[in-house]
């Protein structure tokens, strides 16, 4: 009994090792500043709000984004999270926050195109300025909190210090049916809000398509 407890513990190791392999093998194709967008795999009511308001049925549905950051020889990265705001995240705990397909997690990698390189010390260095800042539940522009691609929106700023990714009009409605999200509804009801339909903010799937970045590597 022993022998098959330790056998099995072995093998767990081994498979937790080459998880972590598989999915950190292309640290080398990561820089200071690069986007990862992220389809979550939490069950949540907002993941699944997110997902449908934003992207349609033959779009990848991300659902969050977040900003790599080399500190030594480790790898974070800054994100906005709902349960402890803004936070610093070790990439491996990162990637394990996304959906697989066929054991390959959905991330993609974003990096701003060679004439914006020139923002990303300062743009880094601004969304770790942000660090224990709160989720921005409001989805408002101008307060204290950021949602993800807010965080993005306002620390990625150009010689004039202007966000390089514009704001576009919200929407908290199913992309399929053109119907409010009910989850929307009870979200803002809570905070006794009216949903901000139509107002400036920006999302994971019309940042993921910015033309002020490229694709340079996807996970899956």
């Amino acid at each position: 009994m022993f022998i098959k407890n330790l056998s099995f513990a072995l093998f767990l190791c081994i498979f937790t090792i080459l998880q972590a392999c598989n999915t950190t093998k292309n640290y080398d194709e990561l820089r200071d500043g690069d986007l990862l967008f992220i389809v979550g795999k939490s069950k949540s009511e907002q993941n699944d709000a997110i997902k449908k308001s934003t992207s349609k049925k033959d779009e990848i549905p991300f659902s969050h984004v977040g900003i790599v950051k080399f500190v030594d020889k480790d790898v974070y990265v800054i994100e906005a999270t709902t349960s402890d705001g803004i936070i610093q995240t070790l990439l491996y705990e990162f990637m394990q926050k996304a959906e697989r397909r066929k054991r390959k997690p959905l991330v993609a990698v974003g990096r701003l195109k060679p004439e914006y390189q020139y923002i990303i010390p300062l743009a880094v260095e601004k969304a770790g300025d942000q660090l224990g800042r709160p989720y921005d539940y409001a989805y408002e522009e101008g307060n204290d909190a950021f949602y993800c691609t807010e965080l993005v929106r306002f620390t990625y700023l150009d010689s004039l210090r202007n966000p390089i990714f514009p704001a576009l009009a919200m929407t908290f409605k199913n992309k399929e049916t053109g119907e409010t999200e009910a989850y929307w509804k009870k979200h803002f009801a809570g905070l006794q809000l009216e949903i901000p339909e139509g107002k400036p903010g920006t999302n994971p799937v019309d940042m993921f398509k910015s033309p002020v970045i490229d694709i340079v590597h996807e996970y899956y």
